[in-house]
């Protein structure tokens, strides 16, 4: 299958309002098709756990598209 499971372009993600707004995602580009393994590695505080909460809608993105699943 080639089939996208999670499309994801531009996602973008603030915490705060107005001038505290600190970004979290800046466009994120991502794309994981059905069988297949993504890993999302990075140091502590980049936004891995942000971005899986903005995918598995827990969280609201602040920005750009994201398609789960269809």
């Amino acid at each position: 299958m080639s089939e996208q499971a999670i499309v994801c372009r531009g996602v973008l993600k603030n915490f705060g309002a107005g001038s505290d707004a600190v970004r979290v995602l800046r466009g994120v580009d991502m794309d994981v098709r059905y069988g297949e393994m993504t890993f999302l590695v990075g140091p502590s505080g980049c936004g891995k756990t942000t971005l899986l909460s903005v995918i598995a809608g827990l969280l609201n993105p602040t920005g750009g598209d994201l398609a789960v699943l269809g």
